[in-house]
């Protein structure tokens, strides 16, 4: 499987310590930036991210956007239809965002938690699957998901 991953300057430390655990997660990653320490503001790259993964196919890929805490660029992915970001700060939100409610691209505040626990919770994000039963889909189409 492969990632699209980006983050702001406050959420560099942690994306670079995510990637290199990507063999341990069994993904590789696209990185889409920031590169450097510099100051840069999060809601470019969630427009980045977003506009690629809905260009790729934003019910067949996911994303992974950082910060420093992890609202203001999921506040900034949610902008683009049909992105369903979520900020998670536990593996059990991650995994329930995925299978209730089809997140496709996981939010992390590097401010928040360690790079141990960004890992686990990329983990349980990317090992969840979508719940196809009724009453999840049925809430799914009345968040505006065209696939339902």
């Amino acid at each position: 499987m492969n990632l699209l991953i980006a983050a702001d300057h406050a959420g560099l430390e942690l994306k670079e310590k995510i990637k290199a655990r990507a063999a341990d997660l069994g993904v590789s990653f696209t990185d889409l930036g920031t590169h450097t320490i510099e100051s840069v503001d999060y809601p470019d790259y969630a427009a980045s991210l977003s506009k690629k993964l809905i260009e790729l196919g934003a019910d067949t890929h996911l994303g992974i956007l950082i910060c420093g805490s992890g609202v203001g660029i999921s506040i900034a992915a949610n902008r683009f239809s049909p992105i369903r970001a979520v900020l998670a700060e536990s593996p059990e939100v991650a995994t329930l965002a995925r299978e209730h409610n089809h997140a496709n691209v996981l939010c992390l505040g590097s401010r928040i938690v360690s790079a141990e626990k960004g890992v686990a919770i990329v983990k349980a994000f990317i090992s969840a699957k979508e719940d196809q039963g009724p009453r999840h889909l049925n809430r799914i189409k009345k968040l505006g998901d065209p696939r339902s």
